[in-house]
């Protein structure tokens, strides 16, 4: 087990790589970006870093008083959340190394893509993920399969590891938002860390 911080509970490490669930952001230039900032995925191991304005921590992504770090959700992404959409992509990522757990999904300190989702109907788009996935080296697989292909390369957090939530899921958002906009205060008691081995 690792320790953690004065008040946290120590969680175990895991053997396996964690799998998550996330959204990209389509660029202009075929490749997979982060929706909310100038970050790109490529193939192979993304490793984390903080690019939050003013952070002021010394400890590698993702830091507890930080919003830094590769983030996923614990379930995929529901399919009327991006398949409409022009530019959001959804997939599965394998994650390790340092993981901060929340209600509702996790940051982690590295992570590689393991599949993307296609929508339910042919098209532009769907074919723009097929050939993203093959210059990634992933597949590309229908939305209803994505949770079995991506947990034959790891695992799901461990039921009852990550934090219970006090509020729904968007609820949660607009808290993390306001707490993230006035400080960098974060409730210990709604936060896991664990760590995976490298």
């Amino acid at each position: 087990m690792t320790a953690g911080r004065p008040g946290e509970t120590p969680a175990p490490d895991l053997v396996q790589p964690v799998i998550g669930y996330r959204l990209w952001r389509l660029g202009q230039d075929d490749a997979l970006y982060s929706p909310y900032v100038e970050e790109r995925w490529a193939r192979g191991v993304h490793t984390a870093t903080c690019r939050a304005e003013g952070a002021g921590h010394d400890e590698p992504a993702p830091a507890h008083d930080c919003s830094c770090g590769l983030h996923a959700w614990y379930e995929p992404c529901p399919t009327l959340s991006w398949a409409a959409t022009r530019h959001l992509v959804a997939g599965a990522v394998a994650l390790w190394g340092d993981i901060e757990l929340h209600p509702f999904g996790m940051r982690a300190e590295r992570g590689m893509v393991l599949a993307l989702a296609l929508p339910p109907w042919s098209g532009t788009k769907p074919r723009r993920i097929a050939e993203l996935a093959a210059m990634l080296d992933v597949e590309a697989v229908p939305a209803r399969r994505l949770e079995a292909v991506a947990l034959e390369h790891g695992a799901p957090i461990p039921p009852g590891l990550a934090p219970a939530p006090r509020a729904s899921r968007a609820a949660y958002a607009v808290e993390q938002r306001l707490a993230d906009a006035e400080s960098a205060w974060r409730p210990s008691s709604l936060v896991s860390r664990t760590r995976s081995p490298d």
